[in-house]
């Protein structure tokens, strides 16, 4: 590597003090350092502000930023205010509570310069909450369709942990701060849409994933809902004119199959504003998915019913 340009690392958290110490030694354990690493707190109560202070005197490539208050709260909202004040070529955004390996930083730099690419893409590793056990190891990158369509049907997986940008690439993007759950997959997909030629795929593992259960992936209140409908419906509505029929038809099956988290929780609202929208769907078979939502609104049958309808649909 012949120049070394610097790297912003974006980091949102809150209330994660117990777990962000963690993160950022793997940050200062980076083989590649130069570095600054941006901390976006989104309204920590937790004694997340003493750990930055420390943090921030031992090594002057941290900063800790608050989220602005005319700023919606949430991660997307520190995720932009991150990205803003950055000054680095190039982005990577990551978690508070997830591990890179030493080489992250300067492993996806690498692939960029030799591919001539501007955005590469890792593996992970998903482990339990200490990292005591692996969950789930990681796959290698195998495309079916494209890199694309692959990822808006989640054949294939990347997130923002594994993705790495050159900055000039993304200057236009931004989180869209009102979704609460899938806002990683609806950032990515516009980015991905417009700049596939120019991502290198990597079978390297260089990030260890914690999952634990009071993680917001693993609830599903009316927000989060929501919000993964309204990413499916998006993803479906930009799909383009001319894009394979095979692929589009698995969009609609999980735009349907997600509607069913609506379905099952008997969210009235929820259900019939995302069944009214979808213009997809024959009359007759809106009129089905009605009359099903009722009867199990009743008698709380139906669900069968209601999976054996959408398969048919999306056949």
């Amino acid at each position: 590597m012949t120049k070394q340009p610097l790297v912003s690392i974006i980091i949102p958290t809150f209330n994660r003090a117990h777990l962000l110490g963690e993160t950022l030694d793997s940050v200062m354990a980076q083989t590649y350092t130069n570095w600054e690493c941006i901390v976006v707190d989104d309204g920590s109560t937790d004694g997340t502000v003493e750990l930055m202070e420390s943090y921030c005197k031992r090594d002057a490539r941290f900063q800790y930023h608050h989220r602005p208050v005319d700023r919606l709260p949430g991660g997307n909202a520190a995720r932009n205010y991150g990205f803003e004040v950055s000054r680095g070529e190039y982005v990577q955004w990551f978690d508070s509570d997830d591990l890179m390996k030493n080489t992250l930083i300067e492993q996806q730099l690498q692939n960029i310069e030799d591919s001539h690419k501007c955005i590469s893409i890792c593996l992970l590793d998903r482990y339990n909450e200490d990292f005591s056990k692996l969950l789930r190891p990681a796959k290698k990158h195998e495309i079916k369709y494209s890199i694309y369509d692959d990822f808006i049907l989640r054949i294939f997986k990347a997130n923002l942990q594994t993705t790495f940008f050159k900055k000039s690439k993304i200057e236009n993007f931004h989180f869209n701060e009102r979704l609460k759950k899938s806002q990683e997959v609806e950032f990515l997909q516009r980015v991905f849409r417009e700049n596939e030629a120019f991502i290198y795929l990597s079978n390297t593992i260089l990030v260890d994933l914690r999952r634990h259960t009071n993680s917001i992936t693993a609830n599903y209140n009316s927000d989060n809902i929501a919000s993964i409908l309204e990413v499916k419906f998006i993803l479906i509505e930009e799909f383009p004119k001319n894009g394979n029929n095979e692929v589009l038809s698995q969009l609609i099956h999980n735009y349907l199959n997600s509607l069913r988290h609506a379905f099952k929780a008997k969210n009235t609202s929820i259900y019939f504003m995302y069944l009214f929208k979808f213009r997809y769907l024959r009359l007759i078979d809106s009129c089905f998915l009605i009359l099903i939502y009722i009867y199990y609104f009743i008698t709380n049958k139906g669900l069968v019913l209601y999976k054996r309808k959408i398969k048919k649909i999306s056949s």
